[in-house]
């Protein structure tokens, strides 16, 4: 006569898991919240990085050859403007009289 006792011989108790599951998975909140502010970082590194590329390597700037300036400003209405000005500027001022006296 042969007994078998494997069937006892089981662990029937649950695992710790199962005896309280998670109701929020940290883990995956830990890890998705530090991939989006890494990513945030490194977009606005990027971003950073071309502005300050740009503002010091001058690529946006485009050389010009020298222009006749006397055509962009008039130059002789700016001289009578000036003129007109210092005129006004140098002009004998007449105080007129104090009434109270």
């Amino acid at each position: 006569m042969k007994f078998t006792f494997s069937k006892f011989k089981k662990d029937l108790t649950p695992s710790l898991k199962s005896l309280r599951p998670p109701i929020f998975d940290i883990e995956t909140f830990w890890f998705m919240s530090l991939s989006i502010g890494f990513i945030i970082f490194l977009v606005t590194a990027l971003v950073g990085f071309k502005f300050l590329y740009d503002q010091y390597f001058g690529n946006y700037k485009i050389s010009v050859p020298s222009e006749n300036y006397e055509n962009i400003i008039n130059i002789k209405s700016l001289e009578s403007a000036i003129n007109k000005r210092n005129t006004f500027v140098n002009q004998e001022t007449l105080l007129p009289r104090d009434p109270s006296l």
